[in-house]
């Protein structure tokens, strides 16, 4: 179970009035009070970024064509970071 968040200092958050009447009105559904549903909102923002923060997503056209190993060097890439970005696709996708 969740331990209650000790209290803190507040911020004043202004929303329309059909948001506002929605978030009262989910937050009412869950038997809990607006600020306690839009601090959990909050929370659970947070903890996605942070986990965006340590993933890397890549995607692919799946019209793309495959993956041949060789790392172009950008323009104003030096060779570390040329070298440090071949180094993570090649883990990432292997050579062939």
């Amino acid at each position: 179970m969740k331990q209650p968040a000790s209290p803190g200092s507040g911020i004043t958050v202004r929303f329309p009035k059909a948001i506002r009447e929605q978030v009262k009105s989910v937050a009412q559904s869950e038997h809990r009070s607006a600020a306690a549903y839009i601090e959990d909102l909050v929370e659970r923002d947070l903890r996605h970024r942070d986990e965006a923060d340590r993933i890397v997503r890549i995607y692919v056209s799946a019209d793309a064509p495959d993956w041949t190993g060789t790392v172009i060097r950008g323009e104003r890439e030096s060779e570390e970071e040329h070298a440090e970005r071949t180094a993570v696709l090649t883990q990432l996708f292997g050579t062939r």
